[in-house]
């Protein structure tokens, strides 16, 4: 097959665009904004904490954190897999180093920074100003045991790091999977995965498999010696990687919808059994089985999200399209915010409740205002957030076309 031939296979093989798999990774990083801000009113320990501990916010948050993570390592798999067919694997590489690894130091360095500083005026590690503790503490690389993470910090952006060196360890595996030999093999395997439910059955024994292979099943976010949590996302992004080469894939989620579903109510409901009543109650080790039924519900709920979204968000309009282009300076800036922000919210003497809904809404304004008014209008800004460069005929094109977008919108 000649490389011509071959692209154009790749590309056939691909399809148009997933939009469902859009809305998946738009909604999953919007959830951030909600756990995030639920982490500082439970006692599982936060940066900065309100004082409240909510079991209603826990009961949600020990059912989205088994797979939301996982789920934007999948999707993030799939983006892979569609820039290795339309750009050499060098070229691949360097702009994936630009992407991720120029915003993951920036991020580092100036964008974390207020969450180091705010966490430490709490908690009483450091009393002065911002600028005295960014250029006096902030990179001494030492780390006080009352502070969650140490000086200087990723937090948050552990997953682009994770991300970045997930794709330069795969990049054998991308060049192969673009070979003739590679499409075979693939081929092969969509016909095997696409029987019955063996879409639901296989990817949970592996998910299985990995959770007996290791004795620590804590996910760290350590990135020297999280080994457990290297293996659960590497799996996820593997996923997202040769799945959407495999167009039948997804009908088969579509299809086994119902039975994930019924797994994953099925699990939680355990799940939250274990959480709500007292070990005592149970003649077993509940560890052990905690450690299981995660895994259950991990991948249920990843397959029945896929399943409904194939079903009913396979679409596009002018919201996708915006939150497609704001997502990742979003996710950048959410976390700050919540912090900065927080910090002063949970002294107005408010509700828990009203606290919680005035920083997950005032997250959501501010980090908008930020891109608006700033980030997408300077270009330095736009790359240090993973953005495009844009010189000023795309910024005038971009702009009647969104007028004509509007105008014909009106218009309908």
């Amino acid at each position: 097959m000649t490389t011509q031939v071959l692209n154009k296979h790749l590309e056939n093989n691909l399809g148009s665009r997933l939009y469902f798999l859009d809305w998946i990774r738009i909604l999953a990083f919007a959830f951030l904004v909600f756990y995030h801000s639920a982490l500082m009113f439970v006692d599982w320990g936060f940066h900065i904490e309100s004082g409240y501990n909510s079991t209603f916010l826990k009961t949600i948050m020990i059912l989205s954190s088994k797979w939301r993570l996982d789920i934007l390592f999948l999707v993030s798999g799939v983006a892979i897999s569609y820039m290795i067919t339309k750009m050499p694997l060098k070229s691949f590489t360097w702009q994936r180093i630009v992407k991720l690894y120029l915003p993951l130091l920036f991020a580092i360095a100036i964008v974390v920074a207020p969450q180091s500083y705010y966490e430490a005026i709490q908690k009483g590690v450091f009393e002065g100003n911002f600028w005295q503790f960014w250029s006096s503490h902030y990179f001494t690389f030492a780390w006080d045991k009352r502070m969650n993470a140490p000086f200087p910090t990723y937090n948050h952006m552990w997953y682009v790091l994770y991300l970045f060196h997930y794709t330069v360890l795969l990049l054998p595996l991308c060049a192969f999977i673009n070979s003739e030999k590679g499409i075979v093999i693939l081929q092969k395997i969509e016909k095997f995965l696409t029987k019955s439910s063996r879409i639901i059955w296989l990817p949970l024994t592996i998910y299985f498999v990995i959770f007996f292979a290791f004795n620590n099943h804590e996910v760290t976010h350590t990135f020297y010696d999280d080994w457990y949590g290297h293996a659960i996302f590497l799996f996820a992004v593997l996923m997202g990687l040769i799945f959407v080469r495999m167009p039948k894939i997804w009908l088969s989620f579509q299809e086994n919808r119902f039975i994930s579903l019924a797994i994953g109510l099925a699990s939680y409901s355990v799940l939250l059994t274990l959480f709500l009543l007292p070990n005592e109650m149970f003649p077993f080790d509940t560890g052990l089985v905690w450690g299981i039924v995660e895994i259950l519900v991990k991948w249920s709920w990843i397959a029945l999200i896929i399943g409904f979204a194939r079903k009913y968000l396979n679409y596009t309009n002018s919201s996708l399209k915006y939150c497609n282009s704001i997502v990742y300076p979003f996710f950048i800036l959410h976390q700050t915010v919540i912090i900065i922000f927080g910090f002063y919210v949970i002294d107005w003497g408010m509700s828990g409740t009203l606290e919680f809904l005035t920083i997950v809404v005032g997250t959501f304004v501010i980090c908008a205002l930020l891109y608006e008014l700033l980030i997408k209008r300077v270009n330095i800004l736009r790359l240090l957030f993973g953005m495009s460069w844009q010189n000023k005929e795309s910024i005038v094109d971009d702009f009647c076309s969104k007028s004509i977008v509007i105008n014909n919108d009106k218009i309908s």
